[in-house]
């Protein structure tokens, strides 16, 4: 079906949002990007996008507004967990088609509820405590019961440490709640596999795994990922264990289209699911899957917002998590301080088996914790049928790439050891 000049409104105009402009833009699509920042620094989306507004997308009537004056034929949220539900109602609103339609989102979007859901369908979940005197050791997680992203997440090793985690936990749920649980620390620390879906009516289909390289930077800092590994090395148990236990729980949560993700350990030999995403997902695995099998999730959510279809069949038939190459993404994080001058970004960009590179922090932004997600300076894609290119290619990066403080110093940290694609 041509898109040519369909118009699409994204919810959203941060940096990671320009993937989705420019994966509509190579469908014909008209993209118009809206969030409620005037300064257009912390919006670098909308300088991308062919139009670009200053409404909040939890302003209903404005964007509602705005779609019937600018005759918009679709809408899209972006990566974060609390746009679906604002999503939904703009399109219910609108009329527009909504990969959400009869999904169960008080069960999907709610850590709590999910959990339940799960252990109702026996999938293994860590254990969840209600309150403090449930707790019978440290350390535990404490996380909102409604936000993703690793935004808010706390490794505690203490009583008090878990009470004030609590609270500030509370402070970014959208309904003041939070969610304790136990510190999983699965069969291989270092590991945390994540596997990702394409959901075609009513059909699911595993299409991509991974898995985090994680270094601990400290003991009351939760582990950050240097490293994604495609595919991941528990894909052949996951799929011959417990791949349709997962197909059947998203029917019975009423997911009939779209992508879903999800993260979590691997404990005695099973997925333990700690994180589920129904919407689009910030490691932009796509781009594995459309370099070796020609399927691009975010290009199937643009065309449901459109047409009410995510692809064609054959695109649909060509879905597999088994990949004929290693796929390695390698994350460059920022330590604490003020970025004045970056180096090699470009170089590294031009080689052989690097597929692609997001760039989140430019010149200027200040990073104010030691280690932090929201410090992740760079992804950068590698795809070869060559581990020993990969390992190459890898070497040079952390040889190349420069983040500069003020002082001079490099503020990356963190290294993914190639060492172990041998």
């Amino acid at each position: 079906m041509d898109l040519k000049g369909k118009k699409l409104l994204i919810l959203g105009g941060t940096n990671i949002d320009i993937e989705v402009i420019n994966e509509a833009r190579k469908m014909g699509v008209y993209t118009i990007a809206t969030d409620n920042h005037t300064d257009r620094a912390l919006s670098p989306a909308k300088a991308v996008a062919d139009e670009a507004y200053d409404i909040s997308w939890t302003d209903y009537d404005a964007l509602e507004k705005l779609c019937r004056e600018k005759h918009i034929d679709g809408c899209l949220a972006g990566f974060s967990e609390t746009r679906i539900k604002i999503l939904t109602e703009i399109c219910r609103r609108m009329g527009f088609y909504c990969y959400t339609d009869g999904a169960d989102l008080e069960s999907i979007c709610n850590k709590n509820n999910f959990r339940d859901f799960c252990i109702e369908n026996g999938i293994p979940v860590p254990r969840h405590y209600n309150r403090s005197d449930e707790i019978e050791s440290f350390p535990v997680i404490v996380k909102p019961v409604d936000n993703a992203g690793s935004r808010g997440i706390r490794l505690c090793r203490s009583k008090e440490e878990m009470l004030a985690a609590f609270e500030a936990s509370s402070r970014l749920s959208t309904n003041g709640d939070a969610v304790i649980e136990e510190f999983l620390d699965g069969d291989e620390p270092q590991y945390e596999p994540a596997f990702f879906y394409v959901i075609k009516d009513g059909v699911a289909r595993l299409e991509n795994s991974l898995d985090r390289v994680m270094v601990n930077f400290g003991d009351d800092i939760i582990k950050q990922a240097v490293a994604n590994v495609y595919p991941s090395k528990y894909l052949d148990t996951f799929l011959k264990e417990q791949d349709g236990q997962f197909r059947q729980l998203f029917s019975k949560l009423g997911m009939k289209n779209g992508i879903v993700f999800m993260q979590g350990k691997m404990k005695n030999g099973s997925f333990y699911p700690v994180d589920i995403g129904y919407r689009l997902e910030g490691s932009l695995s796509f781009h594995y899957s459309e370099h070796i099998n020609g399927v691009n999730p975010v290009q199937m959510m643009i065309r449901y917002a459109l047409t009410g279809s995510m692809c064609d069949e054959d695109i649909f038939g060509r879905s597999t998590a088994r990949y004929d190459k290693t796929g390695v993404t390698v994350t460059l994080l920022a330590t604490k301080g003020k970025i004045a001058k970056i180096e090699g970004i470009d170089e590294i960009s031009r080689e052989k088996c690097v597929i692609h590179v997001s760039q989140r922090l430019r010149v200027g932004a200040e990073c104010r914790l030691l280690a932090d997600f929201s410090q992740v300076f760079s992804r950068i894609y590698l795809c070869s049928d060559d581990r020993q290119e990969l390992i190459r290619t890898i070497d040079k990066i952390y040889d190349t790439v420069k983040v500069l403080n003020e002082n001079g110093n490099n503020m990356l940290i963190g290294r993914y050891d190639a060492d172990e694609l041998k």
